[in-house]
C-alpha cells in the first residue's frame, strides 16, 4: 500500500551540509551533528544513519531517552546529552557510559555521575547570558570550588549563545564571548585542566570563528536550513558568500479524491473559504495531526505537478483541500509536495514559517514522528 504522506531525506544534501561547516573549523574541532528532538522532525535513526557516514564525530541529543536509542544502534560512538535528566540517582546504570558526554549545571550531578561505573564524560554547562541552565559569577565560583573541594572531576566546560542567529549586531554574543573566557579563566584557576570548551551552535560556529574551541554543535544548518535570515546576511557581510546549505527535508503526501464544486460553495470547517467560481478540489491525507500548520488555512500552497495549489478553507486534523482548478491534468494518487523542490517551484520550511509567523525550526520539528522517513540519493 502507498503510503498517506512521507518525508524523502537527501543524504547527498546532509553530506554537503556537514563538509561546508568542516571547511570552517580546525582540523582539532570535533563537529557535533545534533539529532536532539527526532532530528528537528527529520527522524532521529534515519538521520544518525546519514551523519554519522557523512563523518560527524559525535551526536547531540536532549534526552536520556534519545542516547538510549542510538546506543543501540552504534555502540561506542560518542554522544553529547544536551538536556536534564530526571530522576539521575535511579538511572546510574543507563548513564555509566564512557562515551556519554553530558552535560551538567550542579554539584549534585557531577557527583553522581563522577561515581558512575564507567563514568561519562561530565560537561559544565556556564550560564552566559542565556538564563536557563548552568550559573555564573559567584555561583559558578562556588560550583566549581565545591567540585574541586569534593575531588571530583568534570571533563568540559560549555555554553550557549542567546541571540547570535536573531541580530546583525553582534554586542550580546561578544559578551557571552567575554563572559566565557572568564569562566574557563576561573576553571584553569581551581586546577581543572585539559577541559574540552564548547559554545557554539549553527549560527555561532558560521560567524564567530574564535569561538569554535575544540567542539560545535550544528543543529539547525545540519538540515541545509539558516537559523535565520539575519545570520544569512551576517555570514555573507563576513566575506563568505560561498557558504550555502542544501535542504533535507522533502514533505510529500498524494490526492485521494478529486471533485469540482459549483460557485458560491463553502469549503471546510466554519464556512471560512466561499467560491468565486467553480471550483476543481483535491483532498490530500495531511493535517494538523501529521504536523501541518492550522494557520496555513486559506494561506499556504502545496505543489501539485510542478504548479502552486492554494490551501482552501480550514486544515483539518487528519486532510487538507486544494485549489486545482488550473491544473488540469491532476489525478487521483498523483504525489503532492507540502516542502521541498519540484520542476521550477519550491515551497521552504521558511515560506511556512513566515506564513504562519513563526521559525523554521517549529516547522519541522513538529511534523508528526508517525510520518515515515525514506532516504533518497
Amino acid at each position: 500500500m502507498k503510503d498517506r504522506t512521507w518525508i524523502e531525506l537527501s543524504r547527498a544534501a546532509i553530506s554537503a551540509n556537514l563538509k561546508n561547516f568542516r571547511a570552517l573549523l580546525s582540523p582539532k574541532t570535533l563537529l557535533t551533528a545534533v539529532i536532539k528532538s527526532n532530528a528537528y522532525g527529520h527522524g532521529l535513526l534515519e538521520t544518525a544513519e546519514l551523519a554519522h557516514k557523512a563523518g560527524a564525530d559525535l551526536f547531540g541529543v536532549n534526552s536520556l531517552e534519545e542516547a538510549k536509542l542510538l546506543r543501540e544502534k552504534y555502540p561506542e560512538f560518542k554522544i553529547l546529552i544536551m538536556g536534564e535528566i530526571p530522576g539521575l540517582t535511579e538511572r546510574i546504570s543507563e548513564v555509566s557510559d564512557p562515551n556519554f558526554w553530558i552535560i551538567v549545571s550542579r554539584t549534585e550531578e557531577v557527583r553522581i555521575l563522577t561515581n558512575c561505573k564507567p563514568s561519562p564524560k561530565i560537561h559544565l554547562k556556564v550560564d552566559t547570558g542565556m538564563a536557563r541552565l548552568g550559573f555564573f559569577g559567584a555561583d559558578l565560583e562556588r560550583t566549581l570550588s565545591e567540585i574541586k573541594s569534593e575531588d571530583l572531576r568534570i571533563d568540559g566546560i560549555a555554553t550557549h549563545f542567546a541571540s547570535t542567529e536573531d541580530v546583525l549586531e553582534q554586542k550580546y554574543s561578544k559578551e557571552q564571548m567575554k563572559s566565557f573566557s572568564e569562566a574557563i579563566l576561573l576553571a584553569e584557576k581551581l586546577g581543572f585542566k585539559n577541559l574540552v570548551k564548547h559554545a557554539c551552535a549553527s549560527a555561532s560556529t558560521m560567524l564567530f570563528p574564535e569561538a569554535h574551541y575544540d567542539l560545535v554543535r550544528v543543529g539547525i544548518s545540519l538540515y541545509g536550513l539558516w537559523p535565520s535570515l539575519q545570520t544569512r546576511l551576517s555570514l555573507h557581510l563576513s566575506g563568505k558568500k560561498d557558504f550555502n546549505l542544501s535542504p533535507v527535508l522533502s514533505w510529500k503526501t498524494r490526492i485521494v479524491h478529486i471533485k469540482t464544486v459549483p460557485e458560491d460553495s463553502f469549503v471546510g470547517y466554519g464556512s471560512t473559504y466561499q467560491t468565486s467560481a467553480p471550483t476543481r478540489i483535491a483532498v490530500v491525507p495531511v493535517g494538523y495531526y501529521e504536523g501541518l500548520d492550522r494557520k496555513l488555512s486559506n494561506n499556504g500552497v502545496m505543489l501539485v505537478k510542478g504548479k502552486r495549489a492554494k490551501i482552501l478553507g480550514r486544515i483539518c486534523m487528519n486532510m487538507t483541500m486544494l485549489d486545482i482548478t488550473h491544473i488540469h491534468d491532476a489525478e487521483i494518487g498523483d504525489v503532492v509536495t507540502i516542502l521541498g523542490k519540484e520542476g521550477e517551484e519550491e515551497i521552504s520550511a521558511d515560506d511556512h514559517a513566515n506564513w504562519t509567523y513563526t521559525i523554521n525550526y517549529e516547522v519541522t520539528t513538529r511534523i508528526s514522528e508517525s510520518v515515515p522517513k525514506k532516504i533518497a540519493e
